[in-house]
């Protein structure tokens, strides 16, 4: 009817708008149902209007069509890191030092400027110590008059020299804070090993950044990410003392600056007021660019198992007086659910230990029984260890399992310390990924970063050969718990678009889906599982710019 009242009219038809970008000659993944395999991508105004073959494609386009052939190459959504977190200070990195000495030469090679200066460190273990037991004694040698501070690669505890411990007034007379351990020797000196909330007793005195230093952090470390093929990360940092990062996202949210999507965690409270809940439902209504979003709130109700304070059913096998460190009561944490509940916001809790997830399940059920809610997609962040029994539970709730996909590489820490700890039966069944897809739960994977690298192949590789790059140990680390390919890339794509609530906007590549996406070296579906992690991103588009074209200097 529309056509016929053209011609009658003596007007024609107009012609569809081409696109801006069309991504030709692909074998295209597209994590839709509807169309799983495909050849082309034709992109508009930061969206996706067509995915079909190359022939159709192509002839949609203009004169003004930007057209890139990638030769065959495999194409997928671009990937959703669902637990990343932004570093604002820059660091030693400590990540595979092996042994005290080596931390001590790092950090020295790093310790520049004023003399008095503090020396910074991230992502030492347990095993780099001899005896698994971190001591200030090596740092003190070294470092006398210097304040140092080394966080561990899993951020809940700290290593400091007797100079910081000075500083922060701690002595074998200073009580462990609430939901805190200071580290003591047989004769009840302080070894300078601090723990969980005891962190606070010297993290407190670190000099502010400034927000230049911050803005420069959220730019390079963004654009580092685009260099993997991240189109989206989701900042699950648990807190934010001073305003300074969400500032830092803010600033270049307005300036139109960021590479990449950001999801931006808030503090899960106790005893939250009506007052605050309105700001961060202000706060998610006032985003809605899809660049920055906020949103959903972070809680932490244990530890880690390498420190022993995740908070376990059992005892530690190798600490048998010891179940971990619960950082809630259930009564609390259950208020605290139901209130951001009730408020239309989404909660992720951080819960390693069998015990800690089940305090999460059981809070989350509270709330769906008090308020009536569903579909919140409430998350549990890590999920290391849940007890079989609950779970079903994740399921039954609609609890999405935040797992992250390197936790399952066996470097040395895993297998020195951390599976000890746990001791083989529990070790069997940790971080099983495919315990969460063989229960039907939505699972979305993240890195931890910077725990542990952001780069995406290198955590696929992991959760499906469960094996180093060097192909140790022979057949993977409990091989019964891999995953395939195609299931490690939709809990980085599909699942973690569902986890942040934004499946209908990205995570497949379908018309109508923001233009994200990323083309790898090599088809991950026809090489060997075991080359997986050399796959690099090649090219990287995020609403239609490209952000990574793989020729720039990493």
């Amino acid at each position: 009817m529309l056509l016929a009242t053209a011609l009658l009219s003596g007007c024609r038809p107009e012609a569809p708008e081409a696109p801006d970008l069309i991504v030709l000659n692909g074998k295209v993944w597209t994590g839709d149902g509807n169309r799983p395999e495909a050849e082309a991508i034709a992109i508009r105004n930061g969206r996706i209007v067509t995915v079909a073959n190359s022939d159709v494609v192509r002839a949609m386009a203009s004169a003004a069509t930007r057209i890139i052939d990638v030769q065959g190459r495999r194409v997928v959504p671009g990937f959703n890191d669902a637990h990343w977190h932004l570093p604002l200070r820059q660091t030693a990195d400590l990540t595979g030092a092996g042994t005290a000495d080596e931390i001590v030469r790092r950090l020295k090679t790093f310790a520049t400027g004023p003399a008095d200066a503090w020396v910074l460190g991230d992502g030492w273990g347990p095993s780099d110590f001899p005896g698994l037991q971190p001591h200030r004694r090596h740092l003190d040698a070294a470092f006398p008059d210097r304040p140092v501070l080394i966080t561990d690669r899993d951020g809940h505890q700290v290593l400091v020299n007797g100079r910081t411990l000075a500083l922060a007034g701690i002595t074998r007379d200073t009580p462990n804070p609430q939901n805190g351990r200071i580290g003591r020797d047989a004769k009840g000196e302080a070894t300078g090993l601090l723990q969980e909330a005891a962190m606070s007793l010297v993290q407190r005195l670190l000099p502010p950044v400034s927000p230049d230093d911050a803005d420069r952090a959220v730019l390079a470390t963004l654009q580092k990410a685009a260099t993997y093929g991240l189109t989206s990360v989701q900042d699950a940092s648990a807190s934010d003392p001073a305003g300074q990062r969400v500032a830092a996202y803010e600033r270049a949210g307005r300036a139109g600056t960021l590479p990449i999507r950001v999801r931006v965690a808030m503090p899960f409270e106790m005893n939250v007021t009506p007052e605050r809940l309105a700001e961060l439902v202000r706060l998610r209504d006032e985003h809605r660019d899809r660049w920055l979003s906020f949103g959903i709130v972070k809680g932490v109700l244990d530890g880690t198992v390498d420190g022993h304070t995740a908070a376990m059913l059992a005892p530690y096998a190798d600490r048998p007086n010891e179940s971990g460190l619960p950082m809630w009561d259930q009564a609390a944490l259950n208020a605290a659910v139901v209130a951001y509940d009730q408020a239309g916001l989404q909660i992720e809790l951080h819960a390693v230990g069998d015990r800690a997830i089940r305090m999460a399940l059981d809070a989350f059920a509270r709330a769906r029984s008090v308020n009536g809610t569903s579909e919140r997609r409430h998350r549990i962040e890590h999920a290391e260890l849940p007890s079989p029994e609950d779970l079903p539970r994740f399921r039954s709730l609609g609890v999405i399992a935040s797992t992250q996909a390197m936790f399952a590489s066996p470097d040395a820490i895993t297998l020195t310390s951390f599976a000890p700890a746990l001791g083989p039966e529990r070790a069997s069944r940790v971080d099983a990924f495919a315990r969460f897809d063989d229960a039907r739960i939505v699972q979305a994977f993240g890195s931890d970063y910077p725990v542990f690298t952001m780069e995406v192949m290198r955590g696929i590789h992991a959760a499906v050969t469960r094996q180093l790059p060097d192909g140790t140990p022979p057949g993977g680390w409990y091989p019964a718990n891999r995953i395939s390919v195609a299931a490690a890339l939709r809990h980085f794509t599909v699942d973690a678009a569902f986890a942040s609530r934004e499946d209908q906007e990205k995570g497949a590549l379908a018309p109508g889906r923001m233009a994200d996406l990323v083309v790898l070296s090599e088809d991950v579906f026809a090489i060997p599982p075991e080359r997986l992690w050399a796959v690099k991103a090649t090219l990287t588009v995020v609403g239609g710019r490209v952000q990574w074209d793989g020729k720039r200097e990493e």
